[in-house]
């Protein structure tokens, strides 16, 4: 096959590869491709003009070909350099190999008119353009596979090794009057091989960004496994993490016997916090509550957040006195912790043991009704439910209603108030706490309603409300209910169906809804002062 052949397959294997280069570069939208694509497109265009040569100006088809030839070789490297984030992605270097390389050409084209100088020092900068390769190659990011960095040196070893035989056969074999274009055994060689490495050259580049690909989409999966399982604010693995684990570890406990026990635990306060401070300054509490119970629980035990001020730790291997103690081990070092802004924070604690057999619902309600407990007999304590404590059938609570509202401040916001109390209390009632403590809400109720109807007869008052005496009177007959109601549940004993009565239907019903309806039209109309 004669030379000119040879550079036309050349340039037809160019043309092909740098299409495809193009077009994987507009899939990928990835500026290094491009820089390949364009590389490659250059090469193609150098060879054409190669084989102008006679009929082109040899400002052309010499000069501004060799350019080119050595521009695509050093677009590789600048490529990969663009790819890993080397600055200057194009060195200042390169300028000086394109510059020396024109000085030379212009040199052993005009000058002395040499082919053999020409090629020579081709070859020379094409190596020096290899050589970048592998070194940008060797300073772009660890954990490539041991493979392809053996693939990347064999190449750019094996393309420099080509060039510097062709050195030695031109200058042991051509003469002063060779050509690029002449028939003959170096030529043969050249363009031979410049086909097989510039297919090599295409593949090497398309595996390395295939497999920095694959890197990528790794990282990213890692990336998405951990934020499936851990939660973003604190670091601890998060609810779906706790249940991934869970089932495994009830069907350890209870194929070998092995105790396994919840401890589950709330911020106390945690809403004033956020409404003293802000939310970032919970947001500090929550991390600051995680780094402190990641540092104080055993190697076997595990801290997940279960949502909100809430947390769990899962504790195999532990019975529920062990898992008492664990839960007071971390609770005396949260409130020894320090806080910035904050000050002292506290903690309550539900500890429940595993009983093999029951279903982890179950077991997350008594671990949730010890917790419970704790926060309404008095918080900053480690309740357990132990193995003679009994469910309550359900929870009772009054909701807070927006057609409640009466249009004045003070006076909405001693109902809310009152409303709180009265849930408190029916909490303490169905906890199963002290009578000590059930009477000390009665007490707190007592004082609110007080207090509360003192503030709402001042409004009504300042506003000349015409049935403020019949309104008066209504609420001292509340007051004298309760009262009787106090003196009796600490006579007779406490009733919860009792005191949801007197809630629900005395204070509720026939009070808020009724007696306080009548003038929630007449504050609506009206300037009060709650509203300043």
């Amino acid at each position: 096959m004669d030379s000119r052949t040879f550079s036309l397959a050349v340039a037809l294997v160019g043309a092909s590869l740098s299409l495809m280069t193009a077009y994987y570069a507009s899939f990928r939208r990835e500026r290094g491709i491009a820089i390949y694509a364009t590389g490659y497109f250059a090469a193609v265009i150098g060879f054409v003009l190669l084989l102008g040569q006679g009929s082109l100006p040899r400002s052309i088809c010499l000069v501004l070909a060799n350019l080119l030839i050595l521009f695509y070789q050093l677009s590789l490297a600048w490529g990969l350099r663009y790819r890993i984030g080397l600055a200057p992605a194009w060195p200042r270097r390169f300028w000086l190999y394109l510059s020396a390389w024109l000085a030379v050409l212009v040199f052993a084209s005009y000058i002395v008119d040499s082919f053999i100088v020409r090629a020579v020092f081709s070859s020379a900068f094409i190596i020096a353009g290899a050589t970048e390769f592998i070194v940008a190659f060797r300073r772009g990011p660890d954990g490539r596979p041991s493979a392809i960095m053996r693939l990347a040196f064999a190449v750019t070893l094996s393309f420099s090794a080509f060039h510097a035989i062709r050195i030695a056969l031109l200058l042991t074999y051509s003469t002063g009057r060779a050509t690029l274009m002449d028939s003959g055994f170096v030529n043969s060689y050249t363009f031979a091989f410049t086909i097989f490495f510039s297919v090599l050259w295409a593949g090497l580049i398309l595996i390395i960004d295939a497999t920095d690909l694959l890197a990528q989409l790794e990282h990213r999966s890692e990336v998405f496994k951990s934020l499936a399982t851990t939660d973003e604010l604190t670091g601890l693995y998060n609810r779906h993490s706790l249940y991934a684990r869970l089932e495994s570890e009830m069907e350890r406990s209870s194929r070998y016997a092995a105790p396994l026990s919840i401890l589950m635990f709330d911020v106390d306060h945690f809403k004033r916090v956020n409404d003293t401070w802000g939310h970032d300054a919970g947001d500090e509490v929550l991390k600051r509550i995680a780094a402190i119970s990641g540092a104080s629980v055993r190697e076997p035990d595990s801290v997940y957040r279960w949502g909100g001020e809430e947390f769990i730790v899962l504790a195999p291997h532990t019975s529920l006195d062990g898992a008492v103690a664990v839960a007071e081990k971390l609770r005396k070092a949260i409130a020894a912790g320090i806080f910035p802004r904050v000050g002292n924070v506290t903690v309550s604690f539900g500890v429940a043991e595993f009983i093999p057999g029951e279903g982890g619902d179950r077991w997350f309600k008594r671990v949730d009704q010890a917790l419970y407990r704790a926060k309404n007999t008095g918080r900053d304590k480690v309740v357990a439910f132990g193995p003679g404590d009994e469910l309550p059938v359900a929870r009772v609570s009054i909701p807070w209603r927006a057609e409640w509202e009466s249009g004045d401040r003070l006076i909405d916001e001693g109902h809310r108030r009152l409303l709180d109390r009265a849930n408190d209390l029916l909490d303490v009632s169905q906890s199963g706490c002290s009578r000590e403590r059930l009477l000390a809400g009665m007490d707190a109720l007592l004082a609110e309603i007080g207090t509360h109807f003192s503030e709402e007869e001042s409004v009504l008052a300042g506003l000349g409300y015409p049935g403020l005496e019949i309104h008066a009177g209504l609420h001292r007959e509340l007051v004298r209910a309760a009262t009787e109601l106090r003196a009796r549940s600490e006579a007779e004993g406490f009733e919860t169906g009792a005191l949801l009565d007197f809630l629900v239907e005395r204070v509720v019903m026939n009070h808020l809804v009724s007696a306080d309806a009548l003038f929630f039209g007449y504050l609506r109309g009206s300037e009060a002062p709650g509203d300043e």
